[in-house]
């Protein structure tokens, strides 16, 4: 429903405070349409699904300026009259995308924040990566392996795009890294780094063999420190999931390389692993070992 300045019936819109500047046109109701759409994609979890949500100003501005092709920004009118957001608005405008603007009580169902900024925004899914950009003399790829949960996987693409990786492999079980969480927990980074998804690990170290790319695993149980291997290039940093560790695929894959670990505990967060090794590669530490 597309109410004109008309207060929105109870339990329908949002509450206007005093002197709020309200848009000709704003979406009052949870049924219309475009809203449903939404929030069916945000209950998609398939990677096949062409389009994704990217909440928050900032990081659809991140977005915006890494080339993601946003087709539409929905907006309470709170957020569209914050002046960040009608400069990033603005520019996503100038790009093609459509504004909407809906009222707070239709917004809070499709955030997925507990501080929600009042605006998300529906971006295409870029295509997967080239073997020609992801491998080369200089490649610096970060394969993610089983790592399932969404925050874990958006933190190690953005420490991936910070520290110089030239790419990122995602396979089997990973989550999504164009889901919402993964986007945020990026800021953006998603849509910087180019990225490959393949359904089986198999598939990523026949990949990697056939380009010759080296292979370093994280295993907090392998047999090389992290300080006494290579990070020549090209390489591969594989990252698996903290229960059950990396595919047995990777069984002749590569070096295992360990973080020393202090005291009582046995091994680190995946994504603090992640920032340790790949600050390493990214740095050119190539000390002498295997």
């Amino acid at each position: 429903m597309v109410r004109r300045r008309e207060p929105s019936p109870i339990g329908e819109g949002s509450r206007r405070s005093a002197g709020e500047s309200v848009p000709d046109l704003v979406i009052t109701s949870r049924q219309n349409p475009l809203i449903q759409d939404l929030r069916a994609l945000l209950r998609s979890s398939s990677r096949r699904t062409a389009r994704c949500v990217v909440e928050g100003w900032r990081v659809l501005e991140a977005a915006g300026a890494a080339g993601a092709e946003v087709d539409l920004v929905v907006c309470t009118p709170a957020a569209a009259a914050d002046p960040l957001g009608a400069e990033v608005a603005r520019r996503l405008r100038a790009g093609g995308a459509r504004l909407v603007t809906v009222s707070a009580y239709v917004f809070e169902p499709l955030s997925q924040v507990e501080s929600p900024q009042g605006v998300l925004g529906v971006a295409r899914r870029p295509p997967d990566a080239s073997s020609a950009v992801l491998t080369g003399p200089h490649a610096l790829i970060a394969v993610l392996d089983g790592v399932q949960d969404p925050g874990n996987v958006g933190a190690i693409l953005r420490t991936a795009a910070a520290a110089g990786a030239t790419g990122a492999i995602i396979a089997g079980a990973t989550a999504d890294p164009f889901g919402s969480k993964a986007i945020r927990a990026s800021a953006g980074a998603v849509f910087r780094l180019p990225l490959r998804a393949f359904r089986r690990a198999g598939e990523a170290v026949e990949f990697l063999r056939a380009n010759g790319v080296r292979v370093l695993i994280a295993d907090p149980r392998g047999d090389h420190l992290d300080a006494q291997v290579s990070y020549a290039r090209p390489l591969a940093l594989v990252l698996g999931s903290e229960g059950h560790g990396v595919s047995p695929a990777w069984a002749q894959g590569g070096l295992r390389v360990r973080i020393p670990m202090a005291g009582a505990a046995e091994s680190l967060n995946v994504a603090a692993t992640a920032a340790i090794l790949l600050y390493r590669a990214g740095g050119g530490d190539d000390p002498p070992g295997p």
